[in-house]
């Protein structure tokens, strides 16, 4: 079969139309959908009835789940939910950001499925980091060549709160990311900068690394790049973590909201991330010389 489609927003995305993810799917279907992922980064299909089981089958098209979060240890999938007992990341605004950044290899891809969703807010916000890059001034695309970011979270800490270094303990998983991803198979390039989770850029002296993270933030949260997804229950959105990032604006907490997430990771991390690595304990810092123009 040919998918029936329609474009989301300039930037990205794409609705997919006429497929039931509750009924299994020929491997043809599949390879269509992994050809609209990679064109689009990001598949919304509306109107889905579909348990655990069914949501799995069709993440897994797109590469295997990841079992390394806690709230993945013992469950098949997790809820961002403000009303499950087990739910994570269930109120509060959230700024543009990748998942699991703060790992050497982050997720390749993310899908969530509308269950409980609020009459207003809690829209969720994409943005397209290649075209954001695409579309940077000469000058800045330039400076960003050859810089990194400290990326840092500790899962008993606050995802809603900027992640800093004092007070976080040593097992907190941290990682070194340039601040330029360049996809190995098609030489694209995305901004890559996980706001909630960047403690610094390791080669500028901190008021200056601030002045550009701050600068990259308006960037990636140009409507020119993005889509604003306004939910319904029974929608299934899956996307591309590296390229795309995502955030999520306030909603009123009185009202139930729960998605249903599946993480997936990525089996060519080492191929696709080969400038990242991991930090084990602190990263100690010492104050670089500022940048000349």
């Amino acid at each position: 079969m040919t998918l029936s489609t329609r474009p989301l927003a300039p930037a990205l995305g794409v609705e997919i139309f006429g497929l039931d993810l509750s009924q299994p799917f020929s491997e043809a279907t599949a390879a269509e959908l992994l050809d609209l992922y990679r064109r689009h980064h990001l598949l919304l299909l509306r109107g889905q009835q579909m348990g655990e089981d069914e949501q799995l089958r069709f993440a897994e098209v797109f590469g295997p789940i990841s079992r390394r979060s806690p709230a993945m240890q013992k469950a098949k999938t997790a809820y961002v939910s403000n009303s499950r007992a087990d739910g994570v990341l269930g109120q509060g605004e959230l700024h543009f950001h990748s998942d699991n950044t703060f790992f050497v290899h982050p997720l390749k891809a993310i899908g969530l499925y509308g269950i409980e969703i609020p009459p207003a807010g809690g829209d969720t916000l994409f943005s397209n980091c290649a075209a954001v890059h695409a579309a940077l001034p000469d000058g800045l695309r330039r400076r960003l060549e050859g810089l990194s970011s400290y990326q840092l979270f500790d899962y008993d800490g606050d995802y809603n709160k900027r992640s800093v270094e004092e007070g976080t303990p040593e097992s907190a998983a941290r990682a070194v990311h340039p601040l330029v991803w360049t996809d190995p198979d098609t030489g694209t390039k995305a901004v890559f900068l996980s706001e909630h989770t960047t403690v610094r850029i390791n080669e500028l002296p901190i008021a200056e690394g601030e002045a550009l993270i701050a600068e990259l933030r308006g960037w990636i949260a140009d409507p020119r790049f993005g889509y604003r997804h306004r939910w319904q229950p029974g929608d299934m959105l899956l996307w591309d973590n590296i390229i795309l990032q995502h955030a999520r604006e306030p909603f009123d907490t009185s009202h139930r909201r729960t998605l249903r997430r599946t993480p997936i990771g990525d089996p060519e991390g080492e191929r696709r991330f080969p400038q990242s690595r991991t930090v084990v304990g602190r990263l100690p810092y010492r104050e670089p010389a500022a940048q000349t123009a």
